[in-house]
């Protein structure tokens, strides 16, 4: 079988960050070992390719908007639409290259930036999409109202959601929004666990230098309003007069409030008084994050919304216990008060007397509540989500053949 995916990122060292890149990293990886064929193509700003791991990266230099563009305003609601059918035209041609020589069985693409547009009703190679996010939902958690412009990019969105052979999301939550929003029915594969990385490929450097001996609660990922990031504004104080020695670490990229100004600053406005508590790095190598996340008392997402994220994965896969939030997808991913704690969607004191809680465990209690960590990911495990997968996909062509 040879897998084709069509992404907008995709992760490496330089640019570690980004929930759709990392799950593309950590799949392509897993297919290959499992003797698959896998091409990734992503936009990118050359034109290049080149091996990871297995997987073959074929780089597609995007086309963007000429500086015109920017000065008229009316351009401004109908270019980036035709820039994204222009992006997918181009990963369409390169597709289709590649396959003269080496055919592929399947095409997957995310819903997100809707690159795929140009490759749904193909008549040459099945298409699956994944739901990587609902762009509505996610404009409202960060307190936006959609403009003209989103309007004709969600269209694109769900042009292609319609129009692919098969549509699948990571969770009961996004699913269940589509099925609400626009009556599709929406089929759930779960996101794998990443491959773990042994302890001695840990790079101890970064968490020796800054968090050795340091007792820190973590917040890892993209700092947002869309994640909730902007309520530790909130809660630290509240955490921080009751427990003198505790620090809060912040890992990835900052995305800003709506006004402009970077959510850390927004954090740190707020809480001047604990500045050389708290501590802000930019996105990390998982060489170097996951011992700061194995360190970690615990890791906070306060997520307004979100779908079934690779960090919970990640912390759960060390052991390290979640406080997360109810209708965001990540109820579907911790047991509240074995394997961490849910609290009400942007609820301040719900998290802090979960925090409280957190931190007032015994020894015995932590390790309990590890060992249920523990278990529940020996579960995800067994159940073979990349083996779910590509059962998924062969059924899909199945059906295309017997069309």
């Amino acid at each position: 079988m040879h897998i084709g995916f069509v992404t907008p990122e995709y992760a490496s060292n330089q640019k570690p960050e980004g929930g759709l890149a990392n799950y593309l990293k950590k799949t392509g990886y897993s297919l290959v070992r499992r003797g698959y064929r896998v091409s990734i193509f992503v936009l990118s700003n050359r034109d290049n390719s080149w091996v990871d791991n297995g997987v073959q990266i074929f780089e597609i230099n995007k086309k963007n908007p000429p500086e015109l563009y920017k000065k008229l305003p009316y351009l401004q609601i109908f270019f980036p639409a035709l820039y994204v059918i222009q992006n997918s035209n181009r990963i369409k041609q390169e597709i289709w290259k590649i396959h003269k020589k080496e055919p592929f069985s399947i095409i997957q693409v995310p819903s997100y930036s809707a690159l795929g547009f140009s490759l749904v009703r193909n008549l040459k190679v099945p298409i699956v999409c994944r739901i990587s996010s609902y762009s509505p939902s996610y404009r409202s958690a960060y307190g936006r109202k959609t403009s003209i412009k989103e309007r004709l990019l969600d269209w694109l969105e769900l042009y292609q959601v319609k129009n692919a052979d098969a549509v699948f999301a990571p969770s009961r939550f996004t699913s269940d929004l589509y099925k609400k929003k626009h009556g599709i029915d929406i089929d759930i594969i779960r996101t794998p666990i990443d491959a773990n990385i042994s302890e001695h490929e840990y790079d101890l450097r970064f968490y020796q230098h800054h968090f050795e001996n340091k007792k820190y609660l973590l917040y890892f990922g993209q700092l947002s309003k869309i994640k909730g990031v902007d309520l530790f504004a909130y809660i630290i104080p509240k955490i921080f007069e009751q427990h003198p020695e505790l620090n809060i670490v912040f890992i990835g990229r900052d995305d800003g409030m709506p006004d402009g100004n970077k959510v850390f600053d927004f954090i740190s406005s707020n809480c001047k008084q604990y500045k050389d508590r708290i501590h802000y790095s930019a996105s990390l190598p998982k060489t170097s994050l996951f011992p700061i996340i194995s360190h970690s008392i615990g890791v906070i997402m306060p997520s307004r919304v979100d779908n079934y994220p690779n960090a919970c994965l990640e912390a759960q896969s060390l052991g390290i216990p979640v406080i997360g939030t109810y209708n965001s997808s990540l109820e579907e991913m911790i047991i509240d008060g074995e394997t961490g704690y849910l609290v009400e969607n942007e609820s301040i004191s719900g998290f802090v007397e979960s925090i409280n809680k957190l931190l007032n465990l015994s020894l015995e209690e932590r390790k309990m509540m590890e060992n249920k960590i523990f278990n529940h990911i020996d579960t995800i495990r067994n159940e073979d989500r990349i083996g779910q997968l590509v059962r998924y996909y062969e059924k899909i062509i199945n059906a295309s053949d017997n069309n």
